[in-house]
């Protein structure tokens, strides 16, 4: 019988940020059953970007574990586990990203915070509220 790396404790990077990535979602109450592997990976992906190192790459995967959250939760479902100043700070931060990606231009590299709201809506993870705050937003344009 072979030994399996994970048995030891050294399961792979991927796998060890799939699971920071559910943990951060359950604290928050998000269904991770909805969420499936290629949003993660992709999740994965652009927090790797951001630095090799575990050290780098945490902080990283939380943030973007939150955000993505806030997203698939709403304001409403979203203020018990981020509170008041939290709300606050996802509402800007998605506000931002709104802001930005109305303003790319087309040979421009996304920002993260637009790549999250791109995917957690076209993969239909988003919030109702969320959701029509986006098409407010397009109608203005």
């Amino acid at each position: 019988m072979a030994l399996s790396f994970d048995i030891l404790g050294f399961g792979s990077k991927r796998k060890w940020a799939f699971q920071a990535l559910d943990r951060e979602w359950i604290a928050l109450d998000v269904d991770i059953r909805r969420i499936d592997g290629g949003v993660r990976q992709l999740l994965y992906q652009w927090a790797q970007e951001s630095g090799d190192s575990k050290q780098a790459l945490d902080p990283t995967l939380i943030s973007i574990a939150k955000f993505s959250g806030y997203l698939m939760l709403g304001p409403e479902l979203g203020a018990r586990p981020f509170g008041r100043d939290g709300l606050t700070e996802m509402s800007s931060l998605f506000d931002a990203a709104l802001k930005a990606d109305s303003t790319l231009e087309d040979n421009q590299d996304l920002p993260l915070e637009v790549r999250i709201v791109r995917l957690i809506l076209a993969t239909g993870l988003a919030d109702r509220d969320i959701e029509a705050l986006v098409e407010l937003e397009t109608d203005k344009d």
